[in-house]
């Protein structure tokens, strides 16, 4: 199998997201201490570790880029404008990933719990108060929130990966993921449009698509009378 070609600005990228180290010489350290660890039989548990997380990124994001992406398709097949600004413009791919993200987060709500009395607005919430954060509600707050528009100017910080330690450790890759999806679909189907009503999942958790029946120009070709539909979920 030959090996992957890498584009010189995904390099920079890679490497700007890894810290002023270059990406390199990290992995080479890296590299090294555990060799040197399992020459001293002091690795067991940063393999497991390492093994742990690696299964939790990849694991735990099947469902919800899955889900997200559900979503981006339904906010264009109802954005028929903006989705026809994508494929003429694949360089708003970044920009169309992180309105998708900011405007339908699939997990819209999280869980905190407070270690101490907290006062927000006149209203106190005692030690031990579970609160639901919604980053749909917080995402949208602003000038314009409320409209899915991919060339909008908007705050570069998201609340729907999280924050502070608990940050999502699979954004970038969710992202990336986001992004090759869109950058594939955008051109290759045209005209893209609902072919009936979708069903949502529930928010609690992960919320998904459960049925999104879609069509695009040629697809009746494939799919005569526009059924049945395919169904993303």
């Amino acid at each position: 199998m030959s090996a992957p070609l890498y584009r010189s600005a995904d390099i920079r990228r890679i490497e700007q997201s890894a810290g002023d180290l270059p990406l390199m010489e990290r992995a080479g350290a890296a590299a090294a201490e555990l060799a040197a660890r399992l020459a001293s039989g002091k690795a067991k548990d940063i393999l497991v570790l390492a093994t742990d997380g690696v299964f939790e990124m990849l694991a735990g994001g099947i469902d919800t880029t899955a889900g997200q992406l559900a979503h981006a398709i339904r906010l264009f097949a109802a954005h028929p404008g903006q989705w026809a600004l994508l494929a003429a413009e694949p360089a708003l791919v970044p920009r169309a990933v992180e309105e998708v993200l900011r405007f339908e987060p699939v997990t819209p709500f999280t869980a905190r719990i407070c270690l101490e009395q907290v006062e927000h607005r006149d209203v106190v919430f005692p030690a031990g108060t579970i609160v639901a954060v919604c980053a749909e509600r917080a995402n949208r707050q602003g000038e314009d929130g409320e409209t899915f528009d991919i060339t909008a100017a908007r705050e570069s910080r998201l609340l729907t990966f999280g924050a502070g330690i608990h940050y999502c450790l699979g954004a970038n890759l969710a992202r990336a993921e986001l992004e090759e999806a869109l950058a594939f679909l955008a051109p290759r189907t045209p005209g893209l449009a609902l072919d009936g009503p979708p069903q949502l999942g529930g928010i609690e958790g992960v919320y998904g698509v459960d049925k999104l029946p879609i069509t695009w120009s040629g697809s009746s070709a494939m799919s005569p009378n526009h059924g049945p539909a395919p169904d993303v979920s």
